[in-house]
């Protein structure tokens, strides 16, 4: 037998303000509209609701029944009704990206979201930090879309896949005082000053931050202490005060706020490293072998 939800709901308004006469007025019709219903609702149902014997109004045990089933139906039809009316809206709703990035890729994870946007401007982007320790658990887990690190951070686990989005280019961020007139690195000077690192714990032979310490060991300046940061912005702070040395990406502006603080790039060879987008649903790899082809074009 077929419903309509309309004579529960007139019927929950007769039982909540106790009369055919006041549920009218709460429906805006008639009071002999409101009877009605409630009247073909009982024939419908076969059942007596609202004791009409007494000159006090009574609901009977049925209609106790009928009216709190009736007041969990109408909060389900009001739910599904709302949820009708958000269908267009949820058709024209961007679709939102989320990326993660680990402390110091926030550039690369910045051009990353501008160039999807240029590719689906329809698409909305949300950034934030993740710290390596759950990094890949929690993209496993779907929390989120896109986490933007170096390579090696992926090297070795399976069903993760990794897709390149830049190229880091890397060189000694170097405070002014351990120069001399000439240009020259003062040695003595940087020997007894810390070298600031990243604190990368998924690495292998081919990390950066060990060819760095090869270089600076075959270029004769020493250092006496390596001190391990978790981003690339603690490293300037640090070298603008305690005048030691930093790996540092070029792309990477120096704020203007460190006036001491310089990237020393005479005779270091350049170091670079693949930026990756690491993934693991497949809908992601495809829209990034799209942006990989929307770049390629650009």
């Amino acid at each position: 037998m077929n419903y309509n939800i309309l004579p529960f709901k007139y019927f929950v308004d007769v039982v909540e303000t106790q009369g055919f006469t006041s549920a009218a007025k709460r429906n805006f019709i008639s009071q002999t509209a409101i009877s009605n219903s409630v009247k073909n609702l009982e024939q419908q149902l076969d059942v007596k609701l609202i004791d009409r014997s007494t000159s006090h109004f009574m609901v009977t045990p049925a209609g106790e029944v009928l009216y709190h089933d009736s007041i969990k139906l109408i909060k389900d039809y009001q739910s599904f009704a709302d949820n009708l009316k958000n269908l267009k809206h949820s058709e024209n709703q961007k679709h939102v990206l989320k990326i993660r990035y680990l402390r110091g890729f926030g550039y690369w994870a910045t051009v990353l979201a501008n160039n999807l946007q240029e590719l689906d401007p329809t698409m909305e982007i949300q950034l934030d930090t993740e710290s390596f320790s759950d990094s890949i658990t929690r993209l496993d887990a779907g929390d989120y879309d896109i986490l933007v690190s170096f390579s090696t951070a992926v090297s070795k686990i399976k069903n993760i896949n990794s897709s390149p989005i830049g190229m880091a280019n890397f060189c000694i961020l170097a405070n002014k005082d351990i120069f001399d007139k000439e240009g020259k690195v003062k040695t003595r000077v940087v020997k007894k000053k810390p070298l600031f690192l990243q604190k990368w714990t998924a690495t292998d032979s081919n990390d950066v931050q060990q060819k760095i310490r090869i270089i600076l060991k075959k270029m004769g300046i020493s250092y006496s202490e390596v001190v391990y940061l978790d981003s690339f912005d603690s490293a300037t702070a640090n070298v603008e005060l305690s005048k030691g040395l930093a790996l540092y990406p070029r792309e990477f502006s120096i704020p203007d706020f460190y006036p001491n603080v310089l990237k020393y790039i005479p005779k270091f060879p350049d170091l670079q490293y693949d930026v990756v987008a690491i993934h693991k649903k497949p809908e992601i790899g495809q829209l990034l072998i799209k942006y990989e082809q929307y770049m390629e074009g650009k």
